[in-house]
């Protein structure tokens, strides 16, 4: 590349598709992904592949992530449930049809799923408050998600799910109420004993 009268300019930045919007047009072609693309697990982690800002790197978004749940400013629960609701499905489904479907560890490593699944979906505003209704929001963020790259229009689902269950909450929220100080789990005041 040469710019201004001649002198050689280095490349800082290059554009391409990601992971997940290649592996779109593929199929939409009518390409199977056996043939179309060999996906390097290594180079997802250290961030040596296409990608949006800040999604690249898996190692230091997990990195950050176990740093937010050592220091206790989020808990597990949101986090794991939705790596796992990614994954299982992938994984089922990859080894139904590999042709047609994308591995679980190239739906965990590509795209904003570590991301959202960290600093997005823990937020405490909207997320549910017991452990159990966690569960459940991350592993229906991490479901959603990968229903959406999967057979919707567009290669991430992570904002859409995160949305859409977020939306969820106080559904979650009534059916997983946690036990109340001083009750127990069906709301009856703790009989004392003398």
């Amino acid at each position: 590349v040469i710019l201004f009268k001649g002198i050689p300019a280095a490349f800082d930045a290059m554009t391409s598709a990601t992971t997940l919007g290649f592996s779109k047009t593929e199929m939409s072609r009518g390409v199977d992904l056996l043939q179309s693309a060999a996906h390097a697990p290594v180079l997802s982690m250290i961030g040596e592949r296409a990608g949006s800002m800040g999604e690249t790197a898996a190692w230091l978004i997990i990195a950050g992530g176990l740093m937010l749940i050592i220091k206790r400013v989020i808990s597990w629960h949101i986090p794991v449930a939705m790596l796992a609701g990614v994954a299982l499905p992938a994984a089922a489904l990859n080894a139904y049809d590999p042709a047609h479907f994308l591995d679980a560890q190239t739906h965990l490593m590509s795209g904003g799923v570590m991301l959202g699944a960290f600093f997005i979906a823990t937020d405490y505003v909207t997320s549910p408050n017991s452990p159990v209704g966690r569960l459940v929001f991350g592993f229906g963020c991490g479901l959603l998600t990968y229903v959406i790259r999967t057979w919707a229009g567009y290669p991430e689902g992570v904002a859409f799910a995160v949305m859409l269950m977020n939306a969820l909450t106080p559904i979650i929220d009534s059916h997983f109420r946690p036990r109340i100080y001083g009750r127990n789990r069906k709301g009856l005041p703790l009989q004392v004993a003398d």
